[in-house]
């Protein structure tokens, strides 16, 4: 599991982004705090870029959101869908 924030946008079906923090990252998924109450509900398919590196081109992956907490700070919990190749030989790397 990699525990180190990174960025991390998050866009919905409808085209909608926002931006949060990937607080944890393992092979099923990531924990985000999010900057903003997501328009996206619980079940649905998400399209994401992280920054695992700020020197670094940003990596796509796709997800379902397995859950969403809106009270306080937001964050919601992401089941991967779909890895690029680098976010792979990254999680890979990390464990």
């Amino acid at each position: 599991m990699v525990t180190s924030a990174m960025p991390v946008w998050i866009e919905d079906g409808d085209g909608t982004i926002v931006r949060g923090i990937a607080e944890s990252v393992t092979r099923a998924g990531a924990l985000v705090r999010l900057a903003a109450a997501p328009h996206f509900g619980e079940g649905a398919g998400v399209a994401l870029r992280l920054s695992l590196d700020p020197e670094s081109p940003t990596v796509s992956a796709t997800a379902r959101v397995r859950w969403i907490r809106r009270s306080g700070q937001a964050q919601c919990g992401l089941e991967w869908t779909a890895l690029e190749a680098l976010l792979e030989d990254w999680l890979d790397s990390r464990n």
